[in-house]
C-alpha cells in the first residue's frame, strides 16, 4: 500500500470509529432514557401529604379546628387564610415578626408568615400558612395570637376559606375525598397532588 492510499486507510478507519462512538452516544442516551420510562412511580402517585380540602369562607379557622380535632390522621398545614389588623399602619413588621418567631407558623426554613400594608387604605394585611395544626396547644397560641394582634379572618372575598392538607392512610385517598366532600361546609375536596402542594 503507497503512502496515499495508506492515508486514505486511516481516515476512512478514523471516521468509521467516530461513528461507532456516535451510534454507542446515542444507544447510551436511549437506555437511559427506557430505565426511566420503566422506573415504578407507584409509591409517589400521591404527593404526600394526600388530601387538600377547601372549606368555604364564612368557616373561620375555630371551626377548622375543631373539623380537624374531629378526625384521628394528620394535618400536614392550613393554607391560604388571609387576615387584616386594626393595628396601626406602622405595626406591620411588628405583627410579621410576632408570627414568626412562632413554630407554628413556618417550617423553620421557608413558608414564613407575610404581608403587605394595602397602599390605598393603610391596612395590615397577612397571608400565614400553619403547620402542624392538629397540636391544641398550637391552636389555642393562634387564636390567642389573633386577639393580641387584632386580626380579623376574610371571610367574604371570592379567595375566602382556607386548604387543609391532611395525611390519610395509604391506599384510603379516595374514600377521604368522599367523605370530605359530604361536608356542607367543604367547598371542594380532592388529591392534593390535583393543586400543585409541594412536600418540604
Amino acid at each position: 500500500m503507497n503512502q496515499e492510499g495508506y492515508k486514505i486507510h486511516l481516515i476512512s478507519k478514523n471516521m468509521i470509529m467516530k461513528k461507532i462512538k456516535l451510534a454507542l452516544f446515542f444507544l447510551f442516551l436511549l437506555f437511559i432514557s427506557c430505565a426511566k420510562d420503566n422506573v415504578d412511580n407507584s409509591d409517589d402517585k400521591y404527593k404526600y401529604p394526600d388530601v387538600a380540602v377547601k372549606v368555604k369562607g364564612d368557616y373561620t379557622i375555630d371551626k377548622v379546628f375543631d373539623f380537624i380535632n374531629s378526625f384521628d390522621i394528620e394535618v400536614a398545614s392550613i393554607n391560604s387564610p388571609v387576615y387584616t389588623s386594626d393595628l396601626p399602619s406602622d405595626s406591620l413588621q411588628y405583627v410579621l415578626d410576632y408570627l414568626n418567631t412562632k413554630a407554628n407558623t413556618h417550617n423553620g426554613n421557608a413558608w414564613f408568615v407575610s404581608g403587605y400594608l394595602d397602599y390605598k387604605t393603610k391596612v395590615i394585611t397577612i397571608f400565614p400558612r400553619l403547620f402542624n395544626m392538629k397540636n391544641t396547644t398550637y391552636q389555642a397560641d393562634w387564636l390567642e395570637s389573633m386577639k393580641i394582634l387584632k386580626l380579623k379572618e376574610d371571610t367574604v372575598s371570592t379567595t375566602a376559606g382556607c386548604i387543609i392538607y391532611f395525611h390519610v392512610p395509604k391506599g384510603d385517598e379516595e374514600k377521604w375525598v368522599k367523605k370530605f366532600s359530604e361536608y356542607k361546609f367543604v367547598e371542594w375536596a380532592d388529591l392534593a397532588y390535583s393543586y400543585g402542594f409541594q412536600p418540604d
